[in-house]
């Protein structure tokens, strides 16, 4: 025959409880910029870098990413600049904003990189997804026997970038270097605080979490 457990006891389990969930609010409180931090840094892969082949830029973040991969060129950290073109939407199709790989184009030639430095890569249909530019690199690899890609992505989008690309460019003797770029009003100190960080953030996880199941 089963017997309860005294309500004695079952209210001492239940405030014992209650005091460890407290316990850990509290501490998770305490130690919330440091936890937040970690949680933004474990997106962060930032390698140091090494004259290579070829400087890869992601499309997007156009106010940052062309920007860094100017300074990396101009540094002499690799002889030629690649890009996929993006893929074209319909505002662009009909004249009224520029695609964003000829704006990451403009910027880089603006800032003193040359044209002929600059190989955009074509796409059917354009690329949409590091996937697609990490599918669009494998084959400009192949076709020109390059051994060390510099990769330039945005700070929390480099876990995922090099993750893809290693899984995409396996079997390649390539070596890939991570350039972490930062980002404009915020980083992985703050982000919380920022209404565009907290969203990037978000989405990224999102991003990461998709990339795992799909291209496992």
């Amino acid at each position: 025959m089963l017997v309860s457990p005294k309500p004695k006891h079952a209210l001492r389990n239940i405030l014992a409880a209650g005091a460890v969930l407290l316990l850990l609010v509290i501490l998770a409180f305490a130690f919330r910029s440091q936890i937040l931090t970690g949680i933004a840094d474990y997106l962060i892969v930032s390698d140091k870098l090494e004259p290579a082949d070829v400087i890869v830029l992601l499309n997007s973040e156009v106010n940052t990413r062309p920007f860094r991969t100017s300074e990396l060129y101009q540094q002499g950290l690799a002889p030629v600049i690649v890009i996929a073109r993006s893929e074209s939407t319909p505002t662009v199709d009909l004249g009224l904003v520029p695609n964003d790989t000829d704006v990451s184009v403009a910027v880089m030639e603006k800032l003193g990189v040359p044209a002929d430095k600059i190989v955009i890569l074509p796409f059917p249909g354009g690329v949409t997804s590091t996937f697609d530019e990490a599918t669009a690199i494998r084959q400009y690899v192949i076709a020109h026997q390059t051994h060390r890609i510099i990769l330039v992505a945005s700070a929390f989008q480099s876990q995922r970038a090099r993750w893809i690309f290693e899984k995409v460019l396996a079997g390649l003797p390539v070596t890939l270097e991570m350039a972490a770029v930062p980002y404009a009003g915020f980083d992985q100190t703050n982000w919380w605080k920022n209404e565009t960080g907290l969203i990037t953030l978000n989405n990224e996880y999102i991003k990461w979490f998709y990339y795992l199941f799909k291209y496992r």
